[in-house]
């Protein structure tokens, strides 16, 4: 099961990031998690303090604003968008510095 997927806390959950993206078919859930997965490690980084089981409600809809994007967009290998382009090179250059 990947972080912040669980019933009953405050994290995100599954259904929640399948209604903000309108997707209604569960053939891609796995994608959704490995996305959700990745966008708390890229917020974890970014945000001091940040708690993934304590979310507000500007950091769900980051997350979901952010999982919409990179799950739209997830079929690109030439970013043409400079959003995903800013947020697949932001990734690569903190895996890279790793």
């Amino acid at each position: 099961m990947v972080a912040g997927f669980r019933r009953g806390g405050k994290d995100m959950e599954l259904e929640e990031l399948k209604a903000y993206c309108r997707i209604d078919y569960d053939d891609d859930d796995e994608v959704i998690k490995l996305i959700y997965a990745a966008v708390l490690e890229e917020m974890t980084d970014l945000i001091k303090d940040f708690n993934p089981e304590a979310l507000t409600n500007r950091q769900k809809l980051l997350i979901c604003m952010y999982v919409k994007e990179a799950y739209d967009n997830r079929d690109r290998t030439a970013p043409t968008d400079d959003k995903v382009r800013f947020a697949v090179q932001s990734m690569m250059l903190k895996e890279r510095l790793k």
